[in-house]
């Protein structure tokens, strides 16, 4: 903390009190040839506060100095970074080596891209397909809507299927008639597919699955239709029985009768069937449809064809992810290079401002102990005149001799360390200047020709890698067996 003004004049009024009081105590003798307790006190501090004042001037030479050997060093590697960015192409090798870091991911993404589109031309091949493959963006949202007719079957059927046990009886069977018809249905529309590859066993599965669905959809609406009039019968005899509900035994032979009522239809037997009866199996029926359509369009038309192309997909957009990771890796390293162009010129720059800081400090603190050490001599002048002034005019006899004369507490200053550090940072600041007059311009030529080639990196190096990556995944799969050359 450098000196506060008036530290020491503050002990004037004091001093002049003590110089009264001892000049009529004729204190000091005559004959004394040295300052007293009270001078030497007040000596005392204001040599307290030089020592404080050289300190402080020391410890900035010795910060300076030590910064300034951190310049030197700071110069030395600067000047060694350009010389080797300058005299080697640093460019294509950091390009380089962060493409070889996620080579193997390229590799093996690829390969999986390359594998899925042989099998999906092969299938494609293999089964005559030339348009793209259509199936719904969200299967779960495609099924759910049969949960939907499931909900509007089973609200229709249970006012039908309501018995003794009520609504909520009727629900129940309702309910199961419903799930029972809709995924039937559903599982042979998914079937009926088949028809249009063009192997034989495939054509004669997907017929088989409409011909299954036309036969069961009508067959099973039937015996639910006419199972709702068994199930009236007998909940009407549960209830002239006295039971609480109908027996496991007694639904069985109703659904037996519904059943050979049913059935009774391919044979040109007609069941007795009421209205609500006949609404029940054409709402039924419509719901049959409607579930077949669902499974028929859950995937593409083509069996197969939708999973292979869903599969063929995803390897493509990882096969592109991991493009995009490596480019911005690649590009990313490409800018570490431009950055420490960019750096190594504002460092050269700031070195020649930093020495004219360093001088600037060392220059300061000179001057602030110098002005300060002046400081505290006058005020100590000061406060040593009002002690002897009020003691020559107190006392009856002559005051000491060495009261004519000033006391001088300003060391002699020896200038050689601040000399030595002012000729050394010259001697770097002209250092800097020489190495930044010389690099600076070719730095900026060579900042230049990095961006514009970074520019033939994105353009021509990225592409030409990727051609390398497409022949490396495509031997690995090669040598697996796993890709045809005509599939490629």
């Amino acid at each position: 903390m450098s000196y506060k003004s008036g530290t020491i004049a503050s002990h004037c009024e004091k001093m002049r009190k003590k110089g009264v009081s001892e000049g009529g105590a004729l204190r000091p003798d005559s004959a004394s040839e040295t300052p007293d307790l009270h001078e030497i006190h007040v000596i005392t501090l204001a040599k307290q506060y030089i020592e404080q004042e050289n300190s402080e001037k020391t410890d900035t030479f010795v910060k300076v100095e030590r910064n300034l050997q951190d310049l030197n060093q700071k110069i030395d590697v600067v000047d060694a970074s350009c010389n080797n960015l300058l005299e080697h192409d640093l460019l294509d090798g950091a390009f380089q080596s962060a493409l070889v870091k996620t080579e193997n991911n390229l590799v093996s993404t690829c390969a999986k891209e390359l594998e899925t589109k042989a099998v999906l031309t092969s299938f494609k091949i293999r089964n005559e397909i030339s348009e793209p493959a259509q199936y719904p963006a969200d299967i779960l949202f495609h099924f759910s809507l049969i949960i939907l007719f499931i909900a509007i079957e089973t609200a229709a059927n249970a006012f039908f299927y309501q018995g003794a046990s009520g609504w909520v009886g009727g629900a129940v069977i309702a309910l199961s008639v419903s799930v029972v018809n809709m995924c039937l249905a559903a599982g042979l529309g998914a079937q009926f597919r088949y028809v249009n590859l063009p192997e034989i066993k495939n054509k004669i599965i997907g017929y088989s699955g409409i011909g299954l669905f036309i036969g069961l959809a009508i067959a099973l609406n039937l015996i639910f239709s006419t199972f709702r009039i068994q199930y009236q019968l007998l909940q009407e005899k549960v209830i002239n029985s006295g039971l609480p509900d109908a027996t496991s035994s007694m639904l069985v032979e109703a659904f037996k009768t519904a059943f050979m009522d049913a059935f009774g239809v391919f044979i040109l037997k007609f069941p007795e069937i009421d209205v609500e009866s006949f609404i029940l199996f054409f709402v039924g029926l419509l719901c049959s449809i409607l579930a077949f359509w669902k499974g028929y369009t859950h995937d593409d038309k083509y069996p197969g064809y939708g999973r292979l192309d869903r599969l063929y997909k995803s390897a493509e957009n990882q096969f592109l992810e991991a493009k995009n990771k490596a480019f911005e890796d690649a590009m990313a390293k490409v800018g570490e290079v431009e950055n420490d162009v960019e750096e190594l010129k504002k460092s050269l720059i700031a070195a020649q401002r930093s020495g004219a800081a360093l001088k600037a400090e060392i220059q300061s603190a000179q001057y602030l102990y110098e002005g300060n050490t002046k400081k505290i001599q006058n005020e100590l002048n000061l406060v040593i005149e009002a002690y002897r002034g009020a003691n020559k005019a107190t006392r009856t006899t002559a005051a000491p001799n060495y009261f004519n004369v000033e006391v001088n507490i300003i060391p002699s200053d020896d200038k050689t360390q601040l000399e030595s550090l002012l000729s050394r940072i010259e001697n770097f600041t002209e250092r800097s200047r020489i190495v930044a007059d010389e690099k600076v311009p070719l730095l900026g030529n060579r900042l230049h020709e990095i961006r514009g080639r970074i520019n033939q990196l994105v353009q021509k190096a990225f592409q030409d890698y990727l051609k390398i990556i497409v022949d490396k995944a495509t031997i690995a799969l090669r040598a697996h067996g796993q890709v045809q050359r005509e599939y490629l």
